[in-house]
């Protein structure tokens, strides 16, 4: 079994404070994600899972098993780092032999066991090479063969994609969750970047300062984000976000109890040009264009509410209000349904609510 369970894990540097009290279920077979931003703890507990850091606190089992006192080469998993590891006086084939030959694994039976993972991850041409003569993408194949053909029930994945270029990345992010499907062991997955974490993990574990911030899926995530921080980490751009005083005589009402900040995503918003917003159940705004971007197939305008709060705004590029210019005045509607409240401790308030909007 591949399910990886921790349980009050504590981790400090002297009087320092890493991992708080942290408990966590990885499910058996899941492609699960911690992301969050620099130091937030996340290589850290992939490091505690390994073996390759000892915790202060709680406890790690894997397979129902606790592995307190385990080798991490005893614990039944892999890890893939971020710089490869690759023996650079070894060939493809004898980096990924190495292990196999640590272990005591017949000949035979080694070459068998390369030739199905190096097909799989499409090196068969390269196994006489040496790393020196491989591309990034083709070394990080290497390494997740080394993984792979020891066959373990757990991946631990450390930012494995973040030396590589984005169309080299947007490749093996593809290829990884192909291989997740195929082989159905347990990845660990560890990164800083939200795309990643959106199109890669089938759950999604959002860390900051050593503590779970949100558990969810990648949808949920982004639509029922449970704090101001998730909010604000998962989205490009991030969610606007206001203090209640800044909107509350516009809002519709009336309003959850314990209400401070108001939320809607860029693409929420609905532009109407030269005009006031449309109206109706939700939130109608005056704003000015400050800036535009060109992201592709989506416009991402920069503007100014009439008490000169930024917002973003997004809009598909082959709409008729996709090349508005600086200092056009706008209107913005955004559907009660798509507001969402969060208290003063900066949480989600869920309730219930629909009046008559108002227009600032």
């Amino acid at each position: 079994m591949g399910e990886i369970r921790l349980e009050n894990v504590d981790k400090s540097y002297g009087d320092k404070e890493i991992i708080k009290s942290l408990s966590l279920t990885i499910e058996d077979g899941s492609f699960t994600v911690l992301v969050g931003p620099s130091g937030c703890g996340k290589s850290t507990i992939l490091r505690i899972i390994a073996g390759l850091e000892k915790k202060t606190g709680g406890n790690v089992f894997i397979g129902n098993k606790n592995v307190e006192g385990v080798e991490p080469g005893k614990r039944n998993l892999a890890m893939v780092f971020q710089n490869y590891a690759l023996y650079p006086t070894m060939t493809v084939r004898q980096n990924i032999e190495f292990g196999l030959k640590n272990i005591k694994i017949p000949k035979q039976e080694r070459d068998r066991l390369i030739d199905e993972v190096t097909g799989i991850v499409g090196l068969t041409a390269h196994l006489e090479k040496k790393p020196q003569f491989l591309s990034g993408g083709e070394r990080q194949r290497v390494a997740l063969a080394r993984a792979m053909v020891k066959k373990p029930a757990v991946f631990l994945m450390d930012e494995p994609l973040s030396n590589l270029d984005a169309k080299l990345r947007q490749q093996l992010r593809l290829e990884l969750i192909e291989l997740h499907n195929r082989l159905g062991a347990t990845f660990l997955y560890v990164t800083h970047d939200q795309v990643e974490a959106m199109s890669m993990g089938t759950k999604i574990v959002l860390m900051d300062n050593g503590r779970i911030m949100q558990e969810d899926t990648a949808h949920d995530i982004y639509n029922y984000p449970k704090n101001v921080f998730s909010s604000k980490f998962i989205g490009s751009p991030p969610m606007n976000v206001l203090e209640l005083g800044e909107l509350s005589e516009y809002l519709p009402t009336p309003l959850p109890a314990g209400v401070k900040f108001v939320g809607f995503r860029p693409e929420k918003a609905k532009i109407a040009e030269n005009r006031r917003g449309s109206g109706g159940d939700g939130l109608s705004l005056e704003a000015t264009v400050t800036g535009r971007e060109m992201l592709g197939s989506e416009i991402l305008y920069s503007v100014e509410l009439t008490n000169k709060r930024k917002l973003a705004v997004k809009v598909m590029d082959d709409t008729e209000i996709s090349q508005l210019e600086y200092g056009t005045q706008i209107g913005l509607f955004i559907s009660s349904r798509h507001i969402i409240f969060f208290n003063d401790a900066e949480e989600r308030v869920t309730a219930p609510y629909r009046a008559e909007s108002k227009v600032i």
